[in-house]
């Protein structure tokens, strides 16, 4: 026994000892082989199998350390119950459809729900090295297109109208976003281009140029989306770029990631997401499964 163990002993029977029900959440305590806890009004809660106690239990301890510990070897050491809650408190955290959930109030004391972020419901960014997915002037440089290779002139254009699709394959893994920086060279005359990752090409313009022969670069912040072919092939982690007006060569380059999970960065771990054995592959259906969630749009083509 090391030196903090009966501190910790001493602690728990303090809480034990003072832990009482004082008014209607259903509190557990299991140990092997034991009998039922008591937890009736007013009374302390005691180890033992399922309690129910007909409010809320208070645990109290002025001892250093945590106030309550929770420890299970062989399951979940703290499991909430999946409820409709219509009257939250300021502190209350219960589960929700997306996850978890923490009220805090108002300046006017109105309640407040507020989501718990975690790789299941939210991104986050993710820098990598600069990293160059699209340069038409050259053949390496189009490598990655998985539409448009053939809307490129004799010098390296994309030709007016064109649509541009880029592939993140070793990039990114069911990524929600990119940052980068996308630039046009040898311009015919003045025309836009629109980078974008999902649905419809928007009206909006990434970069505009108003002449002939420029070289221009604009920043680009930008959804990742989904392509699918009509022989049934699917990409995830696709880029779009539509070249308006006029002919121009166009270089994309990304400088940062928007994932669920920073392992989806596989541009910065090599192993990527797998589908081994273990937490890791456990981990990878979770992401993909949550990446591919019912709002992300496909797009669909020959």
């Amino acid at each position: 026994m090391t030196s903090s163990e009966p501190d910790r002993s001493a602690s728990r029977r303090t809480l034990l000892r003072r832990a009482g029900v004082t008014g209607g959440a259903a509190v557990a305590a299991t140990a092997a082989n034991a009998t039922p806890a008591a937890a009736a009004t007013g009374a302390p809660l005691a180890i033992g199998l399922a309690n129910q106690a007909s409010n809320e239990t208070v645990l109290y301890s002025n001892a250093p350390g945590a106030t309550l510990v929770l420890q299970n070897d062989n399951g979940a050491s703290l499991h909430l119950k999946r409820q409709d809650v219509t009257n939250p408190r300021w502190g209350d955290i219960h589960p929700t459809t997306a996850g978890l959930a923490h009220v805090t109030t108002t300046s006017t004391g109105a309640p407040v729900r507020n989501e718990v972020l975690t790789t299941a419901n939210a991104t986050m960014l993710v820098p990598i090295p600069p990293t160059r997915v699209l340069d038409t002037r050259t053949a390496a440089g189009r490598a990655r297109l998985l539409e448009g290779a053939n809307q490129i002139d004799s010098q390296g254009r994309a030709v007016a109208g064109a649509w541009l699709l880029v592939h993140l394959d070793g990039i990114v893994n069911y990524g929600d976003g990119l940052i980068g920086n996308v630039t046009v060279a040898k311009t015919e005359k003045g025309g836009f281009a629109t980078v974008y990752g999902r649905g419809a090409a928007p009206g909006a313009s990434t970069i505009n140029w108003w002449g002939a022969g420029q070289l221009l670069s604009n920043g680009v912040i930008t959804q990742v989306g989904a392509w699918s072919t009509a022989n049934g092939d699917y990409y995830p982690d696709t880029v779009a770029i539509w070249v308006q007006k006029s002919a121009t060569a166009v270089i994309l380059d990304v400088t940062g990631l928007l994932v669920f999970h920073p392992e989806s960065a596989v541009i910065n771990n090599p192993k990527g997401l797998t589908a081994d054995s273990g937490t890791s592959g456990v981990r990878a259906d979770v992401i993909k499964t949550n990446a591919e969630r019912g709002d992300r749009e496909v797009r669909s083509g020959a």
